[in-house]
């Protein structure tokens, strides 16, 4: 059976949260009380590559089916996490970006993709993440797991450009280029290319073959126990489940792993193969427990928030068989439920209560991925440059109990996959949904738009006409929008003014605000820009000192005199400067929308 109708899906959610969970909104629901916050809060925010909310045993599933054949009914289990849901809060309604990279600049800054997502791989160190944030703040900050969003500019190559977004220390796979990531990876740690490609020896600390987890994951922990005296952030974006498909060093017996080919043909074939998903997934969950382990070690888990989050749903490869025996099939690269829909965790002793009596304590309120950077920053006190560019809502204070309702009504996505931000018209997904309702902005696919009644069909396969895209993707044509119930129409006028109101406004100027008159040798100053119109869509900058040897500013308008003398500081408008971290000729155009002021130094 196929799990493919929305009253089925919102039958069965209630009745899995009927019999396991008590709503966080509910004001008799036997939460345990939160005391006062430690003096700092250390982060630990995890993210799952490719797997769907039920790909977590703690949201109600258990079995897996794979369409290819190669197992059904697979029963996996996911115990470290769902220790961490059980003492924690799950999120039940949680939705990123339908694959990764969108996903990845859009949790690192806070914004949605039309702001700052303009070319696959090339995200541009001026756009301001947690990491920079954290960094400002003071923490020590680490990153460890699979990158991918940039390849370096002609200034600094793309080895060492990971550091340039507030990280002090990073292991990560996907940096200068893919490569494999399993079995013999290739990595790049602290700016060193570490390539293990077709190695022969084995990892001394195991005993066996060099597995990129197993690698990462160690780094991870040394940053854990190098910092335990300090504040630290922690960004763990892992690199299961994603594929290849291959065994695990947990896969029995031994043989399995020891012996499997470390290049891989995808699609089923050569070193990937899909009978192995369970276990990447159980390993997954392994590796979260010897981060949560090791901060038990440490004597730090007390003060340590941790985020558990995927950043797309899974591959349709394969299905997550419900209770009830009907599958719910992984759609990655869709953008609908199945393609979005991923698991949140939020765990902090103490801080975020869990429920009293064993079960899960569950928020039931939409949350969007742009919403982990300001929760997060809210939950350690820090500030967010530029906050004003930040899409994201907090939802600490639901998480800690403070506030009862819920954080957000909508979310609104522009999407335009791996491609770049001026063939929008072409290929842009743009949409605003709630709990209930869906609604597309018209497309050259579909030029009247497109509307869902999730209630119904949370799949969105109600349509006349179905048209099949890049890896399979269908998109239906949606409800006849000439036989509307009033509620639907209702929605449907509601969702079309919330896509007006975030139709993509360009910058038509800038100015620098509070220039300062001189500095001296050593002074510090941070400037401050605005952009005109105040609801520009891509208002970001990228901040140019004509002569550094002078004085030098940062991505956050820093400006630091070194020597006397005078220097232009400019501002360069991302629309249409379109930097890139792509390893151009050209880093970013500077004939556009600009402003400069002339800085002295005595």
């Amino acid at each position: 059976m196929t799990f493919n109708t929305l009253s089925h899906f919102k039958k069965l959610a209630v009745a899995l949260t009927t019999a396991t969970t008590l709503v966080a909104c509910s004001s008799d629901a036997p939460v345990a009380q939160s005391p006062k916050a430690p003096k700092h809060t250390n982060v630990v925010l995890i993210l799952i590559d490719d797997l769907s909310h039920y790909g977590v045993t703690a949201y109600g599933a258990n079995r897996l089916h794979s369409y290819d054949g190669e197992f059904t009914n697979k029963e996996f289990s996911t115990p470290e996490i769902d220790a961490l849901a059980r003492e924690g809060l799950r999120m039940d309604n949680a939705f990123a970006y339908p694959i990764c990279e969108n996903t990845r600049i859009s949790l690192m800054s806070g914004k949605r993709n039309d702001r700052n997502y303009l070319k696959p791989k090339s995200q541009h160190e001026s756009d301001i993440t947690f990491g920079d944030a954290f960094k400002q703040a003071g923490y020590t900050t680490g990153l460890f797991g699979k990158w991918k969003q940039t390849r370096g500019t002609k200034e600094v190559k793309g080895k060492d450009y990971i550091s340039q977004f507030g990280w002090d220390d990073y292991a990560a796979f996907d940096v200068i280029m893919e490569g494999q990531r399993y079995i013999n990876p290739n990595l790049v740690i602290n700016g060193e290319v570490h390539n293990y490609r077709g190695r022969k020896d084995l990892d001394p600390q195991t005993g066996r073959r060099w597995y990129g987890p197993d690698i990462v994951n160690r780094h991870a922990l040394n940053f854990i126990e190098k910092n335990k005296d300090k504040p630290f952030f922690l960004y763990y974006p892992m690199i299961l489940v994603h594929d290849d498909h291959k065994p695990t060093p947990h896969t029995k017996p031994d043989s399995i792993f020891d012996n499997f080919p470390e290049t891989a043909q995808y699609n089923n074939q050569g070193g990937d193969d899909r009978q192995y998903f369970p276990d990447m997934i159980e390993y997954m969950s392994f590796l979260v427990g010897k981060v949560v382990d090791k901060l038990e070690e440490q004597g730090v888990r007390e003060n340590t928030l941790i985020v558990i989050m995927g950043d797309n749903a899974t591959k349709e490869t394969f299905g997550h068989v419900m209770p009830d025996d009907s599958i719910y099939p992984g759609r990655k690269g869709g953008n609908a439920d199945n393609g979005l829909h991923v698991p949140l965790i939020i765990n902090y002793p103490g801080v975020v209560p869990a429920s009293t009596d064993g079960s899960y304590r569950n928020y039931q309120g939409l949350v969007n991925l742009t919403d982990i950077y300001p929760t997060i920053a809210e939950a350690a006190g820090i500030a967010m440059p530029r906050a004003e560019q930040v899409d994201g809502i907090s939802f600490w204070a639901q998480a800690t109990g403070a506030n009862k309702s819920e954080h957000r009504d909508h979310i609104y996505t522009w999407f335009i996959g791996n491609n770049s931000y001026k063939d929008v018209d072409d290929v842009g997904i743009i949409y605003a949904f709630n709990k209930d309702f869906k609604r597309y902005a018209p497309s050259k696919e579909f030029p009247q738009g497109r509307f869902f009644d999730l209630r119904s069909d949370p799949l969105e396969r109600v349509g006349e006409t179905m048209i099949e895209a890049r890896w399979g993707v269908r998109r239906y044509s949606g409800l006849a929008l000439d036989s509307l119930t009033p509620q639907q129409q209702a929605a449907y006028d509601k969702l079309g003014e919330i896509i007006q109101a975030n139709v993509v406004e360009r910058v038509t100027a800038l100015s620098i605000d509070n220039p300062p008159q001189v500095l001296a040798v050593g002074d510090t100053v941070k400037l401050d820009y605005s952009v005109t119109p105040v609801n520009a869509k891509r208002a970001g900058v990228v901040w140019v000192s004509a002569n550094p040897e002078v004085a030098s500013v940062n991505k956050l308008g820093q400006v630091t005199a070194h020597q006397p003398g005078q220097t232009d500081i400019t501002i360069y408008s991302w629309d249409d400067a379109y930097p890139l971290s792509a390893n151009l000729k050209k880093t970013f155009d500077t004939s556009g929308v600009s402003a400069n002021i002339t800085v002295k130094v005595d």
